[in-house]
């Protein structure tokens, strides 16, 4: 596993802003063929599900997709109706046994407590040409921890990164090439975005939020 860590100047004022950051990337021994095949003969399937809802600052009811601009028509919508660890399939038990193993390795780096206990949200997003995810992240209240993705299926694309401390005037971006096979771990607080999909095969991630606490709503899973 590889990880870089971003980490702020030492401040100067009690105001300057502070962050603390790591990105880690790992090439696992998965059979993203397989894997890819799943997913397409499921996505018909999946995209039968209610559709993901939430209420905004104005209480009006709006489609969740992750903010990611994917829209309802797509497998990313679903993302809580449903938790991709309970397909039972070979692919999927090695990918959630590795996360596992990725999770403990990244906090044993970065010396932070390697948790008794954690839990999963898994969906999948599949992007076809001229599609891209807008700038988004997936959490940042209090029981907010990590979150994950595993690249199954791409043509020439990259998830970007954005520093959570500098998100507007001149953004710290970290631009990753997406490749197969590769399971990148990042705080939840982290936003992020890709580049559009310019391939006529589609592109195939899986997505996942990680916590210490089981939450009340949602398909998580233990891990």
């Amino acid at each position: 596993m590889k990880i870089e860590r971003f980490v702020n100047a030492p401040p100067q004022t009690p105001y300057a802003p502070t962050w603390d950051y790591a990105i880690a990337r790992d090439l696992l021994p998965i059979d993203v063929r397989r894997l890819a095949k799943t997913c397409l003969e499921k996505e018909k399937e999946i995209k039968k599900l209610p559709v993901s809802k939430y209420k905004d600052a104005n209480g009006k009811e709006q489609v969740f997709d992750g903010y990611t601009g994917l829209g309802k028509n797509s497998t990313t919508s679903k993302s809580w109706q449903y938790n991709l660890f309970n397909w039972n399939t070979p692919e999927t038990n090695a990918l959630k046994a590795h996360v596992r193993m990725g999770v403990d390795e990244y906090n044993r780096a970065l010396g932070h407590p390697i948790p008794d206990e954690l839990y999963v949200q898994c969906w999948y997003n599949v992007l076809r040409y001229g599609q891209h995810m807008q700038k988004h992240l997936h959490s940042t209240h209090e029981q907010a921890y990590l979150s994950a993705h595993f690249t199954v299926k791409c043509g020439n694309t990259s998830t970007v990164y954005v520093n959570p401390a500098n998100q507007l005037n001149d953004p710290q971006s970290i631009e990753k090439k997406n490749e197969p096979g590769t399971l990148t771990i990042f705080p939840e607080c982290v936003p992020h975005y890709t580049t559009k999909h310019r391939s006529f095969k589609p592109r195939i991630t899986i997505a996942m939020d990680l916590r210490t606490i089981k939450p009340n709503s949602g398909q998580w899973v233990a891990l």
